[in-house]
């Protein structure tokens, strides 16, 4: 590749977000009854527009794990958008998950509590849980259990993709034999995939962006029955 070829990508990536966030910028709920879904689909452009920046900065400064957990964000952003799109109940379903990653996340810092001091007071986390949980009655949230992203990327036809660059980014995002042994003060073993992170990262959001996009020309800002 040429020294040339980088700055083009980055130039046309950057043209691609820029249309992205204009776009997310002028939506509009369509009324009040499926602003719930205008809200969905906002925050996961939001979420795209911001891991792109850590995208371009992991690359600008071969940072590789920056670069790898933007990369393996937005495939996992395009997954959620893909399979909201779906339908209505994907879309509520994907909404549920906020209350039901919110009691876990209460739950383990009360079993943390607990095992670090028995006699721990955690009242706080009690009173969260408890209106954490009496929302998702309000709600009508069942399901006991958060989606999990590799089956949500069967649903919308990107199991392969998800299976080979979530093992690969997981290698560099979290400490591993290769992480602590192969990387030093930037540099990589494997420097080639600095320029695969960015592709493949840029490529997901745009994933995104057509799949939203698409779906607005033709239903607007209302979720597929």
């Amino acid at each position: 590749m040429s020294p040339s070829e980088p700055v083009i990508e980055l130039k046309l990536n950057d043209a691609a977000f820029a249309k992205l966030r204009k776009f997310g910028n002028n939506l509009k709920p369509v009324d009040e009854k499926n602003g719930w879904f205008f809200q969905i689909v906002f925050e996961l452009i939001d979420a795209a527009l911001t891991n792109y920046q850590q995208l371009r900065t992991g690359y600008n400064d071969s940072n590789f794990p920056l670069l790898a957990w933007a990369c393996r964000n937005l495939l996992e952003l395009a997954i959620f958008m893909k399979y909201v799109l779906i339908s209505e109940a994907n879309a509520r379903r994907f909404g549920d998950d906020r209350l039901i990653d919110g009691c876990d996340i209460i739950t383990s810092l009360k079993t943390l509590e607990h095992h670090i001091d028995p006699q721990s007071d955690t009242r706080l986390l009690d009173d969260a849980l408890a209106r954490m949980q009496a929302q998702m009655v309000v709600e009508g949230v069942t399901a006991k259990r958060y989606l999990v992203t590799g089956d949500l990327a069967d649903i919308v036809g990107m199991k392969e993709d998800f299976a080979c660059m979530n093992r690969v980014c997981s290698k560099l995002v979290h400490p591993t034999a290769w992480s602590v042994l192969a990387m030093n003060k930037g540099e990589n073993s494997f420097s080639q995939s600095r320029q695969i992170f960015l592709s493949a990262g840029a490529r997901y959001g745009c994933d995104l962006y057509l799949a939203i996009r698409e779906h607005n020309a033709t239903h607007g800002m209302k979720p597929k029955p």
